[in-house]
């Protein structure tokens, strides 16, 4: 309701991260005839994990490893599969380490399924020794003009 009534007095709606609805998204738009630039389809990308790596990988670009996790019985066939140390992270809706688990031992493997949180879909990611993660935004107007925001460093605590 609150999206239908911001899209009636609004000539366009953008978004600047992955977790929106895109089904309501999707339904305010055809209803009120928004304007959303980036379209919706977007945010079936970035907005589930394991569709993002898998769109990175046919276009070329290099992942981590990883796997799909929707039960306690596929998380230890993961583990087995991609080694320690590991990340459980929630395909859809966590953020800056929110619906992140480390997996780094067999101990940690037995922890998460003791409590295994219900109708849980996630990915295992094999973590990566990296220096630092940047974010680099670019924008495109109707013209087809293209503008490349200043690099930044993400800096991030506790995951």
């Amino acid at each position: 309701a609150a999206l239908t009534e911001l899209a009636e007095k609004s000539d366009l709606l953008t978004y600047e991260f992955e977790n929106v609805y895109q089904d309501v998204l999707a339904r305010v738009q055809k209803r009120t005839g928004v304007l959303v630039p980036q379209g919706v389809k977007l945010l079936t990308v970035t907005s589930n994990r394991i569709n993002e790596k898998n769109f990175l990988r046919t276009h070329g670009l290099p992942t981590t490893d990883f796997a799909k996790v929707a039960s306690p019985a596929e998380l230890k066939v993961a583990v087995k599969e991609l080694g320690f140390p590991a990340i459980l992270k929630t395909v859809s809706g966590g953020y800056d380490g929110h619906g992140q688990w480390d997996i780094n031992s067999e101990q940690d493997v037995k922890n998460m399924l003791e409590k295994w949180p219900k109708n849980l879909l996630a990915i295992l990611e094999k973590r990566v020794d990296f220096v630092k993660e940047i974010s680099v935004m670019v924008s495109r107007d109707n013209c087809d003009q293209v503008k490349l925001w200043p690099i930044t460093e993400n800096r991030h605590k506790n995951h």
